[in-house]
């Protein structure tokens, strides 16, 4: 299942288990990830995991800005919506988090070219 890590100047600070459906990140106490930042909007941001429709027990997963003051940034480049990746960086104010998804770790990197639907 897909996680989040929380890192601070590389040292691991929190692990977030992403389980299936969503998980909101914001400055609020109902948020599953709530951050203690000023910059951080109520309810920043969220990410979505679905089962991948090709490959059994693979995931993906999908961050959504929620229209946040600040913005959300994911390798350094403002988003509103993104499928993540393996080891992308999401900055949410001052916190820096990892995408890390276990399932795709030992993939190899392959085409798969599916047709066109008419």
């Amino acid at each position: 299942m897909p996680k989040l890590y929380l890192k601070h100047e590389g040292v691991t600070l929190n692990t977030y288990d992403l389980g299936l459906n969503k998980t909101t990140i914001g400055r609020k106490s109902d948020n599953n990830i709530q951050l203690n930042d000023a910059v951080a909007s109520s309810h920043h941001a969220v990410v979505i995991v679905t089962p991948n429709e090709y490959m059994e027990e693979q995931f993906d997963a999908r961050l959504e800005d929620l229209g946040s003051t600040n913005g959300t940034q994911v390798n350094g480049c403002l988003v509103k919506s993104v499928e993540l990746r393996n080891g992308d960086d999401i900055q949410i104010g001052s916190h820096h988090f990892i995408y890390e998804n276990d399932e795709s770790a030992g993939m190899e990197s392959t085409a798969i070219y599916l047709p066109d639907e008419d």
